[in-house]
């Protein structure tokens, strides 16, 4: 256990009486809260927002001594000048207990918070590697300012090492100020990591104190009213257990190889970014130049004929009949479609009623309830289209509306493989749109469906890459899908925009349970920092037993939402069972929202400085599905602890007190519920694995 101390007052090198006193007061309030001799600890400042240093040599001069005389890490951002002396761009630093610069950090996003400013500018090693450094709270990697706010860039931090990333900001008192907020909440729980984010006042402006302490599990040490320390305490090694279990540690089970092609793709095709080497602008009225070209470079998309720029939608909260092994298949499939139909048909004459969304699995549920094999989900899948798209197409042209939702789907070009596929029809019927999910709970063996991924080349070949992350163009709007596990890798959702997606339609069923509020934050990033509307559908329930008239469990309790594009939440399902919730999406105002450089982040998204740590041989491979489509390369965790391994022998994680860095870790925690049957009385595509009892 190490303390975390965060400053939310206003600080210069330039005042060293001052600062010697902030030091002093920390200090002694970490002291006064120790019941032995207080070990070490480290202390966040904001980032400084009094007049540049020639360097940061100039900084050690006076705060390496106070470091050393009170033993504290000490971490922050300052603005220094650049190599010609001219422009000034801030840069984070870590000071250890002795005093010493240990490490750096260029600032590598505009001040988009604060404004642009005369002599701002961004380092020329913006595209530099991350570093992290050790401190007793462990790994540690500082991102100043806004950069917390690009999911790649931490992300890159995490690959570096990162366990800790601490992030000295200015913060001011906006309509964005919870976009931003969420965002970080976001950032801790996506990458398994603790984030501690600093900012102070400052007489005559809009900036406010801020302080936030997170871990991964989303669950915040926010700062109370004032301006005084707070003192967190961070537990390294708990940490450090928690991802070895492998079980949802994202940065383990990320594809990121698929992403680094698409971002090569994206370098190629797009114009050169303020981030090169020696195109950052240095004055104000350059930085606005530079966001009307890149505004201009991404102009407002052309609308198909009857475009309806604001229009209702109808997200369906159904419980679901799972189809079991003595099921009939079809019948079910049909008797759940029909139930769901059902409950959205109430509402969904209505006249600015556009779209119908249900969640994932709502025609046959996750596959059973039990033993799981690629065979046995090949009983639950259908075809794009066949019987039961057509209930939902006669719907659609009913209704005069566009219908989305997700289903296990088998495609005829890789006969014997299933994927978890996301669909949408027009107000015609027509299918227009489909989608695979990348980002599944196959990776545990627990959902032995197909991943893109898993079967890269060959899905390249069969489709080309831009089919990963399809949009259509329709009347209502650039529409794309993500699916349930997703939204928890902003990588997918940034693809989505990248390609023009306006609203983000995400069938999910998300279990109930302690991760819910790391789950809702992620779900609120992806819509603030993409500017895009995120529509959520889920279970409100489901039925294990399909013949039983025993009411439904509540694992999947709901909390369907949907999210506008500023990341608030604009309504949600709060309670289990079947019910609808309605919106209102606006495209004007979303557009408007778009032209803004302050609010439009993907704006400022360059791929040139993270593209090499997604390069790096992190994640998961592609291509782990061989020829045979039953045999399930992700049997036993196999691939997960294969990468974990490699994380420790690389430093990029740190293994848990008194294990191995080269040891196997023990599988994730199983679900236990039933005991296994004898080997002689399993079907054969019913061959226990770990993992299969994994409730998703």
């Amino acid at each position: 256990m190490a303390t975390l101390i965060v400053w939310r007052r206003d600080w210069s090198p330039h005042r060293p009486k001052e600062l010697a006193a902030t030091l002093e007061a920390c200090a002694a309030a970490h002291r006064a809260r120790e019941w032995s001799e207080a070990p070490a600890a480290l202390l966040l400042l904001p980032a400084c927002g009094d007049a540049p240093l020639a360097s940061l040599a100039e900084l050690v001069a006076v705060l390496g001594p106070l470091a050393r005389c009170y033993g504290l890490f000490v971490a922050g951002a300052v603005a220094t000048r650049t190599l010609d002396g001219g422009a000034h761009c801030q840069a984070g630093f870590l000071l250890d207990a002795a005093g010493e610069l240990r490490l750096s950090t260029p600032k590598r996003t505009p001040d988009l918070v604060s404004g642009p400013a005369d002599g701002a500018t961004l380092a020329p090693h913006a595209t530099a590697p991350f570093v992290v450094c050790p401190t007793p709270l462990g790994q540690v990697a500082v991102l100043p300012g806004e950069d917390v706010l690009s999911p790649q860039l931490v992300r890159a931090a995490t690959f570096a090492g990162a366990e800790v990333v601490l992030n000295p900001a200015m913060e001011q008192d906006d309509a964005l100020l919870a976009g931003r907020r969420v965002a970080r909440v976001a950032r801790a729980w996506e990458n398994s990591s603790y984030l501690a984010s600093a900012a102070a006042a400052a007489p005559g402006t809009l900036r406010v104190p801020f302080g936030l302490v997170v871990d991964w599990n989303g669950a915040e040490q926010c700062s109370a009213d004032g301006d005084g320390p707070m003192l967190a305490d961070l537990d390294p090694e708990r940490l450090r257990r928690r991802r070895d279990t492998i079980f949802a540690v994202q940065p383990l089970h990320l594809r990121a190889k698929l992403y680094a092609d698409g971002y090569r793709r994206l370098l190629a095709r797009e114009p050169a970014r303020a981030q090169a080497s020696d195109g950052a602008p240095r004055t104000r009225a350059g930085w606005q130049a530079e966001a009307a070209r890149r505004l201009a470079a991404q102009p407002a998309p052309p609308r198909p004929p009857g475009f309806v720029p604001q229009y209702d939608v109808i997200l369906a909260q159904t419980v679901t009949r799972i189809i079991q092994r003595e099921s009939d298949v079809v019948a079910q499939r049909l008797a759940n479609i029909r139930a769901a139909l059902k409950l959205a048909g109430r509402l969904a004459g209505n006249p600015g009623s556009k779209l119908v969304v249900f969640g994932e699995f709502f025609m046959h549920g996750q596959g059973g309830h039990g033993y799981r094999s690629p065979l046995t989900l090949q009983r639950l899948a259908i075809r794009y289209p066949g019987p039961e798209l057509e209930l939902l197409q006669d719907f659609a042209l009913r209704h005069k509306t566009f219908v989305a939702g997700s289903s296990f789907e088998i495609d005829d070009r890789f006969p014997g493989h299933v994927f978890n596929s996301a669909f949408l029809l027009d107000d015609a019927g027509e299918l227009i749109h489909r989608y695979r999910k990348i980002q599944c709970a196959d990776v545990w063996g627990s959902l032995p469906d197909t991943t893109p991924s898993s079967i890269y080349q060959r899905y390249l070949d069969a489709y080309g890459y831009d089919f990963l992350f399809p949009v259509a163009n329709t009347r209502i709007g650039r529409l794309g899908t993500m699916v349930c596990f997703d939204q928890a890798h902003p990588e997918i959702a940034r693809m989505l925009a990248r390609h023009g997606a306006e609203v983000i339609i995400h069938p999910s069923s998300e279990g109930h349970g302690s991760g819910r509020h790391g789950w809702d934050c992620a779900r609120r990033a992806r819509a603030f920092e993409n500017t895009a509307y995120v529509l959520s559908a889920m279970p409100g329930g489901e039925h294990f037993d399909p013949e039983s008239s025993d009411p439904h469990t509540v694992q999947m309790r709901g909390y369907t939402k949907m999210i506008g594009f500023d990341g608030s939440i604009l309504g949600v399902a709060d309670t289990a069972g079947p019910c609808i919730l309605t919106g209102t999406v606006d495209l004007r105002a979303l557009q408007r929202a778009r032209e803004n450089p302050r609010v439009n982040l993907l704006l400022w998204d360059d791929p040139a400085s993270y593209v090499a740590a997604y390069e790096s041989g992190v994640g998961l491979p592609n291509d782990l599905w061989g020829a045979d489509p039953q045999q399930n390369p992700y049997r036993g965790f196999g691939p997960l602890k294969a990468v974990l391994g490699d994380y420790y022998r690389r430093g990029i994680f740190v293994a848990p007190s008194g294990q191995a860095a080269g040891a196997s870790p023990p599988p994730a925690r199983l679900y236990t519920g039933e005991p296994t049957p004898p080997a002689a009385t399993r079907l054969a595509d019913q061959g226990k694995i770990d993992g299969e009892h994994i409730q998703v």
